[in-house]
């Protein structure tokens, strides 16, 4: 005893159709998300709020070395020498040390006066250090 299937016997399948499920679906979800602000904002209760002054927070610049190709140190476009540094970064680091530290060297630096000073920083406990390039 075989089974007639529902197109063997003249009957029509039941299916769904697909489109008009997702124009319903879509129609729905574009009506709850235009209303649910309108329903959040609007309130039975009036309420005059205060008007308050509000104060920016100062920005906190951060440190720039700079370093010339005639071995010229400068801290904050200060003209420091090399005893001096030591002492003006320390000073500097020690107000906040997660001030970003950016070292701009000449390109014609040597490396090793470019690392003697990050590892200066690095000692004195900044946290946060880059070194300046141009983008190409």
């Amino acid at each position: 005893m075989r089974r007639k299937s529902a197109l063997e016997g003249g009957q029509k399948e039941a299916d769904i159709m697909i489109v008009p499920l997702a124009d319903v679906s879509f129609t729905i979800l574009i009506t709850l998300m235009v209303l649910t602000p309108v329903l959040l904002l609007t309130s039975k209760l009036h309420v005059n709020l205060p008007v308050a002054a509000t104060v920016e927070p100062p920005q906190e610049k951060n440190i720039s070395i700079t370093i010339t190709s005639d071995n010229v140190i400068s801290v904050n476009n200060v003209i420091v020498s090399r005893e001096e540094l030591p002492n003006v970064l320390e000073e500097t680091i020690r107000k906040n040390p997660k001030r970003l530290i950016y070292i701009r060297a000449d390109q014609t630096t040597r490396t090793d006066a470019v690392m003697t000073i990050i590892g200066l920083v690095k000692r004195l406990g900044a946290e946060r250090i880059s070194i300046a390039t141009i983008q190409r």
